[in-house]
């Protein structure tokens, strides 16, 4: 069995509003979904299942469980919330304190930070469980 990527994508597409994806043709749409996906799998060290993929299929060679497949698109929303934070910043830094405050960046990148904390807390929660419930607990004991 497999896992196409489209399954992880859409539930990534389905946790974010974005205007700004919807303008992009598909071919660069697709690049940009990739990299929130690979930079997302590496940080899933705990699901070695990801590594068995092929990207010209553009699918997983195995199937995904619903929890694998909502810790990845939630790291992938992590990574998508990076590439706003650091828009954001570099605005930060071409205007003056005044220009910035008057055009409401900061109350958004604010926003933007505590939503990155509350969802770096998830997937950490997500994470530990998964992690917890995929070992074998019996074997704890054994050397």
């Amino acid at each position: 069995m497999s896992t196409p990527y489209a399954v992880v994508d859409n539930s990534f597409l389905n946790k974010i509003t974005d205007d700004l994806l919807l303008t992009m043709t598909d071919e660069y749409l697709e690049k940009t979904i990739d990299s929130f996906r690979v930079s997302a799998s590496i940080k899933f060290k705990q699901c070695p299942t990801l590594l068995n993929k092929d990207d010209e299929l553009r699918i997983y060679n195995t199937t995904l469980t619903d929890e694998e497949v909502e810790i990845l698109s939630n790291l992938m929303v992590l990574e998508w919330l990076k590439q706003r934070i650091n828009s954001i910043e570099l605005l930060k830094q071409n205007m003056s304190l005044k220009d910035y405050h008057q055009y409401s960046q900061a109350n958004h990148l604010e926003t933007l930070l505590k939503l990155r904390r509350e969802t770096n807390a998830d997937i950490d929660r997500l994470i530990v469980s998964y992690t917890y419930s995929n070992n074998n607990l019996s074997d704890l004991g054994k050397v």
